[in-house]
């Protein structure tokens, strides 16, 4: 079970770090929104493109804080996984080990 646990914490903080590793290169290559905000600026108070940024920016938001919830997923919960799994470990061992003698 100890080996199963840790094996299953690493690969949760591998593919949490990989998704957020993903997540980030979207939001910082997201021509949508860069696009939108040079038009906003070329054209302010236009409902239309103010409307169109807006949109652009909630997608970003939205890939931001997903890439912060994957990297954080990734440390507490490989973290955690792994460390029940050493306490399984330990608990085998103490389990295993012959009864001391007075």
């Amino acid at each position: 079970m100890a080996v199963y646990l840790k094996s299953l914490g690493a690969l949760v903080a591998v593919l949490g770090i990989l998704m957020g590793f993903g997540f980030m290169r979207r939001a910082l290559g997201d021509e949508a929104y860069e696009r939108a905000a040079k038009i906003r600026e070329r054209n302010p108070g236009n409902v239309l493109f103010e409307s169109e940024y807006r949109m652009a920016e909630a997608r970003r938001v939205f890939l931001v804080y997903s890439a912060a919830s994957c990297f954080l997923t990734a440390v507490i919960g490989g973290s955690l996984l792994w460390g029940v799994g050493a306490l399984h470990t330990k608990l085998d061992r103490k389990r295993l080990a012959p009864p001391s003698v007075p």
